[in-house]
C-alpha cells in the first residue's frame, strides 16, 4: 500500500506541467521577435478584398511611417500618423471639407500603439477599423495577438478563429489557435491546430512543445516522449523541454528513464530544487537512500532559499520508508542552510520532524530535549500534544520499573486526551490513545476512542480491529459476570 501511495506522492510533485492546463507553457514572446514586429506593423500593402482600400494621400503617409519604423523611430511615426488623421477630420485650411480615413490608418495607429505598449488603444483601433471593416483580416488576428499578450485566451481565440476563416494562414496563428484550446481544455482541437502550425514551421520549438502538451493531455505520452526528445536533440539545454519529457516518461511508469533526465539535468546544471526532490524521492521509489539524500541536500545547495516545507516532506519520505538516519542528515543540511534566516513559522515544523526522526531512531534523551523546547514554544499545539504523547506512551512501553512505567502512561493518556481536543489531530489522538489502552487490556475504556477515530475516518482494517476489541471486551465482561 506504502508504495503505491508513494507513486502518486511522485507524480504530485511539482515539475512542470502534469496534465493538461494545469499550467501550460506558453509560447515565447513573439512581440519581442523582430522578424514579427517587422510583419506586425511595417506591411501595409493591400490585400485584396479583406482589407480596405487607402487614398493616394494615405499611401504616401503610409510609406513614410515605414520608413520611420524601419529606424525604430516609433514615436515619430504614431505623431505622423496621428496628425494626419486630424487633418483629413479636421482640416486646418477652412476651404477643405472635414474627410474620413481609411480604415486601414486607424488599424495601423492600433499596431503603433500596440508597439507602444498601450494595449487598450490598440483594442480601441482594431475594433473601429472591425466595425468600419468587418472584413480585416489582419485587423482580427493582430486584435488575437493583443488579447494572447494580455492572457486573455478565451478573447484571443474567436479573433484568432475568424483570421482564419478570412484566409489567415500563417503557423502564428495556428499556433496560437492550439495554445488558446490547450488552455481551454480542448485538447484534441489543440492538437490539430498546432499540427497545421508545425506543417507550416516544422523547426518550432514552440508548436512542437504545444504539440506534445496536446499529446499528454491525451495520455499518449509515449508519442509526446519521443517528439520532445527530437526538440531536445536541437536544444539540448532547454530546461522546458527536459522537464516535459521527464513528465511524459513518469506519466508511463518509466521512472528509470526519468530519473536519467533528471540526472542529466543536474549535470548540465538546469535542475532546480523542486526537480532534485523529484529526483530524490523517485531513488526513495528504488530503495537508493543515500542517492536520495544526495539528491535531496544537492536540491537545498541549489536554492538560494530553502524550501522548508519540501524538505520536511522529503524528511518524512525517508523517515516513511525506513530510513532515519538519512532522514537526520536531511534535517541537520536544512539547519546548516538556514542558519538564523529560518523563519519563526518553520520553528514549530522544523523541530516536529525532528521528532519524529529522534523517535524512529529511538534516541529518548533527543526526543525529550526536542520536546520540551516545543511545549515551550506552543505547548497547547495539537502535534506537539500528540508527539508528547506518544513519546510517554513509547518510554511505558520500554520501562523495567512499574512505578516509571505507570507514570510515562498518566502522562501519555493526559496528552492524548489533551490532543484529541484538536481537530487537526482528533483522528491520531483517538486511534492512539485506544490502541495503548488495548494494550494495557483496557478494551471497555478504548472502544469510545477506537470509534472516534473509525468515524472521522473511514476504514476496513480499522472496522475490523474494532470489532476484535469488541469481542474482547465482551470475553472480559462474560468473565467478569
Amino acid at each position: 500500500m506504502m508504495k503505491v501511495l508513494f507513486s502518486a506522492l511522485v507524480l504530485l510533485q511539482p515539475l512542470a506541467a502534469p496534465a493538461l492546463a494545469d499550467f501550460v507553457i506558453p509560447p515565447a514572446n513573439l512581440f519581442r521577435d523582430p522578424k514579427f514586429v517587422a510583419e506586425f506593423v511595417g506591411s501595409y500593402g493591400i490585400l485584396s478584398d479583406v482589407e480596405p482600400r487607402v487614398s493616394a494621400d494615405e499611401q504616401a503617409v503610409l510609406a513614410e511611417i515605414r520608413e520611420l519604423f524601419e529606424q525604430s523611430k516609433f514615436d515619430a511615426a504614431e505623431q505622423r500618423l496621428t496628425a494626419f488623421i486630424r487633418e483629413v477630420r479636421q482640416p486646418s485650411d477652412p476651404e477643405k471639407e472635414p474627410g474620413e480615413v481609411s480604415p486601414s490608418m486607424i488599424f495601423v495607429l492600433g499596431n503603433l500603439y500596440f508597439q507602444a505598449n498601450r494595449p487598450d488603444e490598440a483594442r480601441r483601433a482594431f475594433l473601429e477599423a472591425i466595425r468600419r471593416f468587418p472584413r480585416f483580416r489582419r485587423a482580427h488576428a493582430n486584435l488575437g495577438y493583443l488579447h494572447i499578450s494580455r492572457n486573455q485566451p478565451a478573447e484571443a481565440l474567436p479573433m484568432l478563429q475568424k483570421a482564419v476563416e478570412l484566409g489567415e494562414s500563417s503557423a502564428r496563428a495556428f499556433g496560437l489557435i492550439g495554445y488558446c484550446h490547450l488552455l481551454g481544455k480542448h485538447p484534441v482541437a489543440a492538437e490539430n491546430a498546432y499540427r497545421q502550425a508545425c506543417l507550416l514551421d516544422a523547426e518550432s520549438r514552440d508548436w512542437n512543445l504545444g504539440l506534445a502538451q496536446a499529446l499528454m493531455a491525451q495520455e499518449k505520452n509515449a508519442e509526446a516522449a519521443s517528439l520532445i526528445g527530437t526538440l531536445i536533440q536541437r536544444n539540448p539545454n532547454d530546461r522546458q523541454l527536459w522537464l516535459q519529457q521527464t513528465n511524459a516518461l513518469l506519466a508511463q511508469e518509466k521512472k528509470d528513464d526519468a530519473i536519467v533526465n533528471l540526472e542529466t539535468m543536474r549535470l548540465k546544471g538546469i535542475a532546480d530544487e523542486a526537480n532534485l526532490n523529484l529526483l530524490g524521492n523517485l531513488y526513495i521509489d528504488r530503495s537508493q537512500p543515500q542517492l536520495a539524500l544526495l539528491a535531496y541536500l544537492a536540491g537545498m545547495e541549489r536554492s538560494q532559499m530553502v524550501n522548508v516545507p519540501r524538505t520536511l516532506r522529503s524528511a518524512r519520505i525517508l523517515v516513511d520508508y525506513g530510513y532515519p538516519e538519512k532522514a537526520d542528515a536531511l534535517l541537520r543540511g536544512l539547519r546548516n542552510k538556514a542558519g538564523e534566516a529560518l523563519a519563526e513559522a518553520d520553528r514549530k515544523p522544523l523541530l516536529l520532524a525532528e521528532v519524529r526522526v529522534a523517535q524512529s531512531m529511538k534516541d529518548t534523551g533527543r526526543t525529550s530535549t526536542l520536546l520540551d523546547e516545543l511545549k515551550s514554544l506552543a505547548p497547547a499545539d495539537g502535534d506537539v500534544l500528540l508527539e508528547t504523547a506518544r513519546h510517554h506512551d513509547a518510554m511505558a512501553r520500554a520501562a523495567q520499573d512499574d512505578a516509571k512505567r505507570e507514570e510515562h502512561l498518566n502522562e501519555a493518556r493526559t496528552h492524548y486526551q489533551l490532543a484529541l481536543r484538536n481537530d487537526n489531530v482528533a483522528y491520531p489522538a483517538n486511534l492512539s490513545l485506544g490502541q495503548m489502552l488495548v494494550r494495557e487490556r483496557r478494551y471497555g475504556e478504548a472502544l469510545p476512542h477506537l470509534r472516534n477515530a473509525l468515524n472521522l475516518r473511514k476504514s476496513e482494517s480499522l472496522e475490523q480491529y474494532v470489532s476484535r476489541v469488541q469481542r474482547a471486551a465482551d470475553r472480559l465482561d462474560d468473565k467478569a459476570g
